[in-house]
């Protein structure tokens, strides 16, 4: 299946204004992740009320750069990277995935339709960002050059940036 690149900005711009918005979403999905996948609740040190600011803030930046992706790898792979430092491990990322496919289904489903061509549009999504994450944490080093090269740090991060989550121009050298 071919991503649709179109249905993915529809939806996504659908979660900012139906059923309470960005916030109702990004709380949902941490409420629902932290009762259905206990385990990664100790992952996070940020409370839902300013954690959801960072979920709805990348999804915002990978559906904005999905035709870029020039722009959008080295985005995943700083993401992948910066994951390391919280304990990220490759199974979280099914939990997450299933999660956000699920919370989403909910989120759009009470105002609006969430189809099966939705579903397999942000799964298909989803799947290739987690790809592009795993293989990013699993081999660092890898990506050392083009991180430095977009502005990022070798562990991900920005240097003196505290919102590495939100995509930022990058700056020529």
């Amino acid at each position: 299946m071919s991503l649709n690149v179109g249905l993915l900005r529809e939806t996504f711009a659908r979660v900012k204004t139906e059923n309470g918005g960005a916030t109702a979403l990004g709380m949902s999905f941490y409420k629902r992740l932290f009762e259905k996948y206990p385990a990664v609740i100790p992952l996070f040190h940020t409370p839902p009320e300013e954690q959801h600011k960072k979920l709805i803030a990348s999804l915002g930046a990978i559906v904005g750069g999905v035709e870029q992706p020039e722009r959008l790898l080295p985005y995943l792979h700083a993401m992948g990277i910066r994951h390391l430092k919280y304990k990220t491990e490759t199974a979280h990322y099914g939990a997450v995935a299933e999660n956000l496919l699920a919370v989403l289904a909910e989120h759009l489903g009470k105002e609006g339709e969430w189809t099966s061509e939705m579903q397999e549009t942000w799964s298909a999504a989803i799947a290739v960002v987690a790809k592009t994450m795993i293989e990013a944490a699993d081999n660092p080093l890898a990506y050392k050059d083009e991180l430095t090269q977009m502005g990022y740090e070798p562990d991900g991060f920005r240097k003196n940036d505290s919102q590495p989550w939100v995509e930022k121009p990058v700056v020529a050298k």
